[in-house]
């Protein structure tokens, strides 16, 4: 055939370019990079976000307390004018009222009805041809010689059982012989706050001390028992019924229905039924009294010095007739206080009491 040479070496010539075109293509694929493919990136996690810091408020102190002013108490004012004291004999109890005294008094004399030498009506004639505004009588036979002779107002010391004496007048007033109740109570509560029944026994004639215990240990949440008694038999006739219902007893002094046959089986009563005894009479510590609550004799000398003041400034007729006193001595017994299971240690008792013995 005339075309078959050309026409093979057309299609060899082709294939060839064919081939090289393939060659080139494979080429610039191997040579081209694939793109990259774009992935993606997770989301952040919200994270909480934290909570504002909040400032402490600061601290406030609050302003130190402010103090009350203090009451300055006026000194007492010394009495000018003469007084006469009387004494019923040296006991001492009576010469300490009347040394108390002299700090008050300006110009003193001290009669002592024990001394012979001058009888009391002769004692009394002295008082009234002196100078004396007033006299102070200390203690019974004082205060009865003072409330027959003496022409000046009195004023008595060292009396329990004044009221029962019919010596208080217009122109005869005192000073009680007791310290103050309620402060007998708050140390006796401070001595044993379990205290609840407490009782008494009581010659005639002494309803406002009735009632002042009664109340004091009222405010107190203890229990008043007591009774009225004549004579000392029925005051321990009554003392062995009570102490079955108290676990304490408050012995006033009162001699017309004490012994001391009696006031002995009493404590010794007392003390095998665990019944705490309070005194006002520091020698009964040594009997088995718990505490004794007793006077200072700076008070009674104030208290009286205070009337006085009234005597001066013709006041005398507003003056009750037994004057309260402010403070009391406080002395316990370590042994009973042992005894009974309470602690000296935790009595706290303030600046009203005296040191514990």
């Amino acid at each position: 055939m005339k075309y078959r040479g050309p026409f093979r070496l057309m299609i060899v010539r082709s294939s060839m370019i064919l081939l090289l075109i393939i060659l080139s293509g494979c080429s610039i694929l191997a040579t081209t990079p694939p793109e990259p493919v774009a992935t993606a990136e997770p989301e952040p996690i919200a994270q909480p976000e934290p909570e504002p810091q909040v400032e402490p408020e600061p601290v406030v102190e609050p302003p130190p307390p402010v103090e009350p002013p203090k009451v300055v108490e006026p000194e007492p004012q010394t009495i000018e004018p003469l007084v006469a004291i009387v004494i019923s004999d040296r006991t001492p109890a009576y010469v300490e009222v009347a040394d108390a005294l002299r700090e008050f008094l300006d110009h003193h004399e001290i009669y002592d009805l024990s001394d012979r030498s001058m009888p009391p009506q002769a004692a009394f004639a002295a008082i009234a041809e002196s100078d004396a505004v007033a006299v102070v009588a200390v203690g019974l036979a004082s205060a009865e010689a003072a409330a027959h002779y003496s022409s000046v107002p009195v004023v008595v010391s060292q009396v329990f059982n004044i009221a029962e004496t019919g010596l208080l007048s217009e122109r005869v007033k005192a000073v009680s012989v007791l310290p103050p109740l309620d402060l007998q109570f708050d140390a006796w509560k401070e001595i044993d706050p379990t205290l609840k029944n407490v009782g008494a026994i009581i010659g005639p004639d002494h309803d406002d001390l009735i009632a002042e215990a009664e109340k004091a240990m009222k405010d107190r949440g203890i229990n008043f028992h007591y009774a009225i008694a004549k004579t000392d038999r029925e005051t321990l006739y009554l003392f062995n019924r009570l102490v079955r219902d108290i676990d304490g007893f408050v012995l006033f002094p009162d001699n017309r229905i004490l012994s001391r046959t009696v006031l002995t089986e009493m404590m010794a009563y007392a003390n095998r039924h665990r019944v705490q005894v309070a005194v006002f009479n520091e020698p009964l510590l040594d009997f088995g009294a718990v505490f004794n609550a007793g006077t200072l004799q700076g008070d009674i000398a104030a208290t009286i010095a205070g009337i006085l003041d009234q005597v001066l400034n013709d006041d005398f007729d507003s003056v009750p007739a037994i004057s309260a006193l402010s403070a009391v001595e406080i002395r316990i017994n370590p042994a009973m206080l042992q005894k009974f299971g309470l602690s000296q240690t935790e009595i706290g008792i303030d600046v009203t009491v005296a040191d514990s013995k």
